[in-house]
């Protein structure tokens, strides 16, 4: 566990990130100690020398580091805005592999990664990651890059948040699950190197809004697909975001603040500091009142650390006409302020209803805790929503224009009405009950949804625009009356488990409809159409039964399947 953003209280440990069917396993890890912080200025990192004279790095990098010979990161490196990370020429860099179940927002992958929001320079030099996990994530910040090689990740690079990549030389990308991957929003890849995509599960993946592929990316001998770009027709037209706001004269100013007896909050109020919450106590904030959030940054990682934190309760009910927000004070882009937490709030009752929640570094967390809520609206956070230990039943969600949407954990979660858009990752479940009615998600980046070791029912909604819309590993789910349309990789992907989807549409898929590796999956009623390469493509021994499907691909065909018939060891799909 490590020290959490309010300076006092803990993250703590949960489920990795999303990782794409078949060739993105789940990748669980274990964050290492850190090795090595680097400090402001000229540096040079310190090596811890092993008896073959690897240096072992790890933590976050503000000013000017540099690292040559053979390097070890023992744990993910965050390149802070401003900093800059420069790696000699023939300098090996490994990554050891992770065994966290991470959920720190500023991170994507389970395994062990390099995120860069200020500069990465190298030439000559090599990224080895092991049994693709990990990679390096180019968010917000520019790598310059030259005849350099990345190697076994999950992603060998990706971009997006205004991240950039100036390629020179030969630059290499190989033996990854995703050789480069494109979302919208990214700088773009300039320069005039060759990227030699080679023996990648995908060799690039182009998501729908970015920008186009260069046309010096040179991919081959892909598992699944060279190159892989979607666009699903004209994005729909989205309300209008209003600007940030900023608190009127007058407003009343706290520092750090700690409640032991009940308080209501009105009007705008400045907070450069954490609001406490006794457990017993009660903060209220009443209709049309807006916190605004001063950045406080004492470590140094470019996260504010100002925010609420609760062992006690909230009660926050705004109106449709006079909605509660939370807001940064200045700056932009996530992770100005911490977040609205709910640590052990478990004995009185926690609400949220009509609320604006932006610029933070997670809009809600909640641990132990119990929540209700409806009309949330939260944009341009790292992470929209997680939870663990918790008991929570939400209504009218939105999550937009942020890093990830949910992450949740051990908990049961009821959610009526979420609306996802352009995320990075949509919403996440690990041993979990979960039941989700009318989703509307759209452009959520690697998955819709992702359930591993969940029990799940999902029913009246519509995913659509994700490079995988639905993903089960183990445990169990049924999907009722849902559309999953216009996915790149697959629509469903069944890794492990036990699923029923009954009356559903999976359309316009660009490779396949359905992608099962283990377990059952009982498809009833509805279609399958539109997909480019198979309905239901298997990688295992899986059973895969359609009953009353209407089922209609390419030109027409009526029963293109991928199973033990085509290639002996893989299971059956059963047609009636």
């Amino acid at each position: 566990m490590t020290k959490s953003k309010t300076g006092t209280f803990l993250k703590t440990i949960g489920a990795p990130e999303a990782s794409l069917l078949r060739i993105l396993p789940v990748v669980l890890s274990l964050v290492c100690c850190q090795a090595v912080i680097a400090t402001p200025g000229k540096t040079e990192i310190n090596p811890v020398s092993t008896p073959s004279q690897e240096k072992s790095v790890g933590g976050k990098i503000s000013g000017d580091v540099s690292l040559s010979g053979r390097v070890r990161v023992t744990e993910d490196l965050l390149v802070l805005p401003g900093a800059t990370l420069t790696v000699a020429p023939g300098t090996v860099v490994t990554f050891s592999k992770s065994e966290s179940n991470k959920v720190e927002p500023e991170y994507f992958f389970g395994g062990t990664e390099l995120v860069v929001r200020g500069t990465l320079r190298a030439a000559g030099a090599s990224f080895l990651f092991q049994e693709r996990s990990g990679g390096i994530v180019v968010d917000g910040g520019g790598a310059d890059l030259a005849d350099t090689v990345v190697a076994g990740a999950e992603t060998g690079i990706t971009l997006l948040r205004g991240g950039a990549v100036a390629a020179d030389g030969v630059l290499t990308v190989t033996d990854c699950r995703v050789g480069v991957s494109l979302f919208p929003g990214s700088g773009g890849w300039t320069g005039a190197g060759e990227v030699r995509l080679r023996k990648n599960g995908l060799g690039a993946v182009r998501f729908p809004g970015a920008g186009a592929l260069p046309g010096t990316f040179r991919p081959g001998d892909s598992e699944e697909a060279d190159i892989l770009e979607w666009d699903a027709g004209p994005v729909p037209r989205e309300e209008k975001q209003p600007s940030q706001p900023a608190p009127r004269a007058g407003a009343l100013h706290l520092g750090d603040t700690f409640l032991d007896r009940n308080r209501t909050l009105s009007g705008d109020v400045v907070v450069d500091g954490v609001i406490r919450v006794a457990p017993g106590a009660t903060l209220a904030i009443a209709p049309g009142s807006r916190l605004f959030f001063a950045f406080r940054d004492t470590d140094g990682d470019g996260i504010g650390e100002n925010g609420i934190f609760l062992q006690g309760n909230l009660d926050a009910r705004g109106t449709k006409e006079r909605p509660i927000g939370f807001h940064a004070l200045d700056g932009k882009g996530p992770g100005r302020w911490d977040a609205i937490n709910f640590m052990a709030s478990d004995r009185g009752e926690n609400v949220i209803g009509n609320a604006e929640i932006s610029g933070a570094y997670r809009g809600i967390h909640a641990h132990f805790s119990r929540l209700r809520g409806s009309g949330i609206r939260i944009s341009g956070c790292y992470r929209g929503i997680q939870f663990q230990e918790s008991g929570v039943d939400l209504s009218g969600v939105e999550v937009a224009s942020s890093s990830s949407a949910i992450r949740c954990r051990d908990s049961d979660v009821r959610i009526d009405g979420i609306r996802i858009r352009d995320t990075a990752s949509g919403g996440n479940f690990f041993r979990s009950r979960v039941a989700i009615s009318s989703p509307d998600v759209s452009r959520p980046g690697w998955y819709g949804f992702r359930f591993r070791e969940s029990r799940v029912e999902l029913a009246s909604g519509e995913v659509r625009e994700a490079l995988v819309g639905v993903s089960v590993q183990e445990g169990s789910a049924g999907l009722d009356r849902t559309s999953i349309a216009s996915c790149g990789l697959a629509g469903f992907a069944l890794l492990e488990g036990d699923v029923k989807i009954d009356n559903c549409a999976l359309s316009g898929a660009r490779l396949d409809a359905v992608s099962a590796t283990r377990g059952k999956a009982a498809v009833t009623g509805g279609r399958i159409e539109g997909f480019g390469r198979y309905a239901v493509k298997l990688g295992g021994p899986a059973e895969v039964s359609l009953l009353g499907v209407a089922v209609a691909g390419p030109g027409g065909a009526g029963n293109p399947v991928y199973d033990g018939k085509v290639a002996p060891g893989l299971g059956v799909v059963r047609i009636e």
